[in-house]
């Protein structure tokens, strides 16, 4: 007699003597017995999910060897559903991938109904119990697992008097055997801080840490960002990069996904400071051609990660290290973003040894890409863009003019840069009306006097709405 049946006589029996009509009967409920019986009934549920050791396992392929599925016991079957997730004998694969785990599967598939109750869990564990990376090598075996579980679940659930926590689950869940086993719980775990809510859902199935399922949730999740609203894509970046800190394995996939996505999204033009820090930090700096990462990416993608750093560190030489911040010229070489490629920005020592937050905010968020500006003011600062082919030099302080040239004017190599390295004037590629090197100051209507000599060298704005400078003097 099953456990079940046993205790559902007892509570038949209880029922009885409690009947109204019964009353006369002095009957005392056996709150003992069903308290044993619960517990005897929790340690048999224990005891299933409870693996056998490895010698009672090879002993039972030895026997299925030497003597054929007559002599098998109940306890052999399940040892050896057991078997397909381990590695065993002089097998170098779990078992699950070998021929004598087509052989096994092969039994399974044929097996009565009641001996397919002892060894659906054990079955269901060595379903879960492998890795992508294992399944991808041989996926006959598994799959054809898979079609064993999955072709049985409903019967078996059916046919169970008191289903266990695991068959519950998986009458509830039941996407987790089918070709796409982790699409229902995406949303849950994308959208979920806590870590744990999927597998807690789904905790009765014992699915290893490593195994493949895993695997297809995240990969799942990422896949998912291509087809997202962009309001679910925004709410979901910070998720996603938090698992990019804990799964390294999936940095690739990862940034791949949401800066494709975000490429195509409204907001292309906005700084997402995190998400670009993230980016800098694992694939390096995008307006270098050696940032091998950048090769993931289409190169419209790209360009519009350059384009952040671009903003960023001309609104963080305009604004955040000025004293005063110059609309105007922040203004003015903005409107070229569309043709900038590289840019860099050169502290003064009054820069570097800022204690301000948001200028230690932006030294930490930069680190590898800033460069040290020395024989200066120590208020100083510098910059620099490439503007098609054209180098242009800047700087913050009043009385320092405007530079360009053909080629980088410094070694790039370099962490400390002298100011004369970047006011080189007779290396200007602007040329004065004798054909010699000269520098554009921001004296008068500097902005006309600019415009016309980038227009010499072939580089205007694509902005229409470039603003109609007022006269100065």
């Amino acid at each position: 007699m099953s456990i079940a049946i046993l205790k559902q006589r007892l509570n038949q029996s209880v029922n009885n003597f409690s009947d109204p009509a019964q009353i006369h009967n002095k009957f005392a409920k056996p709150t003992k017995l069903i308290k044993t019986l619960a517990i005897i009934e929790r340690k048999f549920d224990e005891m299933e999910s409870i693996q056998p050791i490895e010698e009672k396992i090879v002993n039972s392929i030895l026997k299925l060897e030497k003597h054929g599925t007559d002599y098998l016991t109940k306890r052999d079957w399940k040892n050896l559903s057991w078997s397909l997730s381990k590695k065993l004998l002089s097998y170098e694969d779990k078992i699950l991938f070998t021929f004598k785990g087509s052989e096994f599967i092969e039994q399974f598939s044929k097996i009565d109904p009641e001996l397919l109750k002892v060894v659906y869990f054990p079955l269901l564990y060595s379903y879960f119990a492998v890795e992508q990376a294992e399944i991808n090598k041989r996926p006959n075996n598994w799959i054809q697992l898979r079609n064993i579980l999955n072709t049985n679940r409903s019967t078996l659930f059916q046919a169970t008097l008191k289903p266990k926590k695991w068959l519950t689950t998986l009458t509830e869940h039941p996407e987790v055997l089918s070709l796409d086993p982790s699409k229902r719980f995406i949303r849950d775990f994308l959208y979920n801080s806590d870590d744990s809510r999927v597998s807690s859902q789904l905790e009765s199935l014992s699915i290893a840490p490593n195994s493949w399922f895993w695997d297809s949730l995240i990969s799942s999740s990422i896949k998912s960002v291509k087809t997202m609203k962009e309001d679910d894509y925004f709410k979901v970046i910070p998720r996603l990069l938090l698992l990019l800190e804990k799964n390294p394995i999936y940095t690739t996939a990862i940034l791949t996904a949401l800066l494709e996505r975000y490429a195509s999204t409204s907001k292309r033009t906005l700084v997402h400071e995190a998400l670009k820090h993230v980016c800098l930090t694992q694939w390096g700096n995008p307006q270098y051609d050696s940032a091998a990462g950048w090769r993931n990416v289409n190169p419209d993608t790209r360009k519009m990660v350059v384009q952040w750093f671009v903003r960023a560190d001309l609104e963080a030489f305009f604004k955040l290290f000025s004293h005063t911040a110059d609309v105007d010229r922040f203004n003015y070489w903005i409107k070229f973003i569309d043709k900038i490629s590289f840019s860099q920005i050169f502290l003064g020592p009054a820069a570097v040894q800022s204690r301000h937050a948001e200028h230690r905010k932006f030294r930490e968020l930069n680190r590898g890409r800033l460069k040290n500006l020395v024989g200066s003011t120590a208020s100083n600062n510098a910059f620099l863009l490439k503007i098609d082919n054209i180098y242009i030099v800047d700087f913050s302080d009043t009385g320092n003019a405007c530079y360009g040239y053909s080629t980088f004017p410094f070694d790039i190599n370099k962490k400390n840069i002298g100011v004369y390295e970047l006011k080189n004037k007779p290396q200007s590629i602007f040329k004065s009306e004798y054909g010699l090197g000269m520098s554009l100051s921001h004296s008068g209507n500097w902005e006309a006097r600019f415009d016309k000599k980038l227009a010499e060298l072939g580089i205007f704005s694509n902005q229409s709405n470039s603003p109609k400078y007022k006269k100065r003097y």
